[in-house]
């Protein structure tokens, strides 16, 4: 674990086991959007690749701007992308050193531990590719190695993108905070303190009921939590599609019944 504070963003804390705890809990969050009672989710497009032990997870608000986060047993390694601001406009590289690769965005994380380099790995994997020049798109990063942090998060913290990064050192409850919108008092940085609505208080509570439970190992939504957290009569598919992403992390209904896979 690591603390830092700063001008920008006040006090920020990174750790491993909460950082991977929050990424579950927002894929969580994610994937029950727009059938739940719940408003105001803390991620919008939401992808995760991996295990609890190594994975990924990829925040997309759908216009260009997102991060990506990826753990291993080791740390963690942040890369972020907004506004367009990848490693040419950001990072000075340069397009006669373009290789579509990790290189490409390495000067997001200077001083990575060669002990994170899967990590760093699997988040450039995660990353857009720019239509012109194939460069991988991240213009920021941060790097978490024990109790020692890095990155381009903290030596330039106004940086595109740093605020994406930043609210993963922003922990509240162990859950992600979302960015600023109007109608929310945002931190310096912009990012939202208050995010619940009471009326909602409910359903995170189930939500972080269920994903203490998911990091012990496969668990099951029981039939009263799902009477609380859940609108009234979802969409099939939306609820078929939503079954299938909670899949991945190992929670499922009441029986944990056979979700069929999307049609080839």
């Amino acid at each position: 674990m690591n603390e830092r504070v700063t001008a920008r963003f006040g006090r920020l804390v990174f750790d491993r086991d909460a950082i991977v705890r929050a990424a579950l809990r927002a894929y969580l969050e994610g994937c029950l959007e727009g059938i739940s009672r719940f408003g105001f989710p803390s991620i919008d497009g939401v992808g995760w690749t991996g295990d609890l032990q190594r994975g990924t997870l990829r925040h997309d608000d759908g216009e260009g701007n997102y991060e990506v986060v990826a753990w291993t047993e080791a740390g963690v390694v942040g890369l972020a992308c907004e506004s367009g601001w990848g490693p040419i406009q950001q990072l000075r590289l340069s397009v006669d050193a373009v290789t579509g690769g990790p290189d490409d965005v390495r000067g997001a994380v200077p001083g990575l531990p060669a002990e994170l380099e899967p990590a760093f790995v699997m988040a450039v994997g995660r990353l857009d590719v720019g239509p012109e020049h194939g460069e991988r798109w991240a213009g920021v990063g941060f790097w978490l190695y024990g109790d020692r942090v890095g990155g381009l998060l903290f030596d330039k913290p106004k940086a595109c993108g740093a605020r994406r990064l930043a609210a993963w050192g922003l922990l509240h409850n162990g859950r992600l905070l979302p960015l600023s919108c109007e109608s929310y008092r945002p931190r310096p940085g912009a990012i939202v303190t208050a995010f619940v609505d009471p009326k909602a208080a409910p359903a995170h509570a189930i939500m972080d009921a269920v994903t203490d439970r998911a990091l012990k190992g496969p668990t099951e939504f029981t039939p009263a939590e799902l009477e609380t957290l859940l609108l009234p009569t979802p969409k099939p598919k939306q609820l078929l599609a939503v079954q299938r992403g909670l899949q991945k992390v190992g929670i499922t209904w009441p029986g944990s019944p056979e979700i069929p896979e999307v049609p080839t």
